[in-house]
């Protein structure tokens, strides 16, 4: 009996340590100069969504809903430009995860995409402060994976600097305000 034991304990380690050797992160933080109310808004509202992510964007915010963007100067959503994101779960104004589940046309790293999740944590900072911190999960060591995960570093802090853009509220100039003061 204790041999089974010892047997059902090693081999649950073994797995254990083999999938946390897979188990590659990709994790990014940012800070936006606005509240938690208005970064929640921008990522679970269509609205919100066109105004930093996509000009062409929905959302159905539900768990199971659909996240839709087209980055394509004459596309429209639905059509083959399209990409594609479930919504798995959510807390509100804490967490929002979602994975890719329809690609554009001709997307190099499909594939590979089709393991990934990608998991937002909104914290607040402040009344006017928010940290978003991006957890990509299910990347592996395969060439593609790591691929796309090099492909996507930049396109985060892309993204995230367009919302920074879109919600945060920009101190005028001083040394222009004391120009025009002066004139």
């Amino acid at each position: 009996m204790m041999r089974h034991v010892i047997l059902a304990l090693a081999a649950t380690l073994f797995c254990y340590e083999s999938a946390i050797g897979q188990d590659v992160r990709v994790a990014d933080e940012f800070e936006i100069e606005a509240s938690v109310d208005l970064v929640w808004n921008a990522f679970t509202t269509t609205e919100g969504l066109q105004s930093w992510l996509a000009p062409l964007a929905d959302i159905d915010f539900r768990v199971g809903g659909e996240w839709r963007a087209n980055y394509a100067k004459d596309g429209k959503l639905g059509d083959e430009t399209t990409i594609e994101n479930t919504i798995l779960c959510h807390d509100p104004q804490r967490k929002l995860s979602i994975k890719a589940t329809g690609f554009p046309k001709g997307f190099e790293f499909e594939n590979a995409a089709k393991e990934t999740w990608s998991i937002f944590y909104f914290e607040k900072v402040s009344d006017t402060k928010t940290k978003i911190t991006i957890v990509g999960l299910g990347y592996n060591d395969t060439e593609p994976s790591k691929k796309m995960r090099a492909h996507f570093k930049p396109a985060n802090e892309y993204s995230m600097n367009r919302l920074k853009a879109a919600l945060e509220k920009k101190a005028p100039d001083n040394e222009a305000s004391k120009k025009q003061i002066n004139n």
